[in-house]
């Protein structure tokens, strides 16, 4: 089917997905933009792991992505859709978008006990507001093999356009929990027996370089702007930083993350 009018309630639906955050929550749905991670959707979707409610291409996307945008993909979903150029303008939020587009199901994001794993390691972003640092993040926990990631304390949304954009595909790979508070998580953690672990700006914690990783572990990243709270901290185990020997005192949290998150996994064969 082709659409060629902007009003399209298709069209009216995706973009109402990709302005909104609430309106995303009330329909339990989200939406991916560009090639690479609509590929990346599609792969999953033939492993039953994702649901595709709609897909849109322009013909240009469809001849320049002939190989796999239509062939491996939009032939074989029922609710694919062409676009005209100026529509795929409406939806996108860039400039000079790819042409390619779809509409999703939310994972199931809640914080359960069986999905906690006694040896494994995780990350756990406690009110995290930069979609920018939250994709960062959730990329690099995918590169260093992280068994989950938790988001909590009205973390920035997953599923902000932005967040997937910049994680480039792994929020879609990644098992993500998401719960009100840290204390939720912390409990869950308590009772597999792994350890909790907070990051902080203070010279009387653990080196990162120095803290004990063996066994199951997460480790905990706060606000940008003020950290974690003291409520929060106290939640964890240990606190743990990272030694600054220039002329600064502190790291943007998702360079400092990922700093922490090698000397988390690098016993596991990094």
């Amino acid at each position: 089917m082709h659409i060629s009018s902007r009003d399209n309630p298709k069209i009216k639906q995706y973009v109402k997905l990709a302005a909104s955050k609430k309106h995303r929550r009330e329909a339990g749905m989200f939406v991916l933009e560009g090639a690479r991670l609509c590929k990346d959707a599609f792969d999953l979707w033939q492993q039953d792991k994702l649901e595709i409610t709609a897909c849109f291409a322009t013909l240009k996307a469809l001849e320049k992505y002939s190989e796999y945008v239509y062939e491996k993909w939009f032939s074989q979903c029922a609710n694919f859709y062409t676009i005209d150029d100026d529509i795929a303008l409406k939806m996108s939020d860039s400039q000079y978008p790819q042409g390619v587009f779809v509409i999703a199901k939310v994972f199931d994001n809640t914080l359960t006990q069986s999905r906690i794993k006694a040896d494994g390691k995780y990350l756990v972003l406690d009110d995290l507001q930069d979609p920018g640092n939250v994709g960062t993040l959730l990329r690099t926990a995918d590169a260093v093999g992280v068994d989950a990631v938790i988001m909590c304390n009205d973390c920035c949304e997953l599923y902000n356009p932005k967040v997937l954009r910049s994680a480039m595909g792994s929020a879609l790979r990644l098992d993500i929990m998401i719960t009100e508070s840290l204390s939720d998580a912390a409990d869950a953690f308590r009772k597999a027996g792994v350890k909790l672990y907070a990051s902080v700006v203070d010279k009387d914690a653990v080196s990162v370089t120095n803290a004990d990783y063996s066994g199951g572990c997460a480790v905990v990243l706060g606000n940008e702007g003020n950290g974690m709270s003291e409520q929060d901290v106290a939640l964890c185990e240990q606190r743990i930083t990272i030694r600054m020997h220039g002329n600064i005192n502190s790291l943007n949290v998702a360079t400092a993350g990922s700093i922490i998150l090698w000397e988390m996994c690098r016993g596991d064969d990094l």
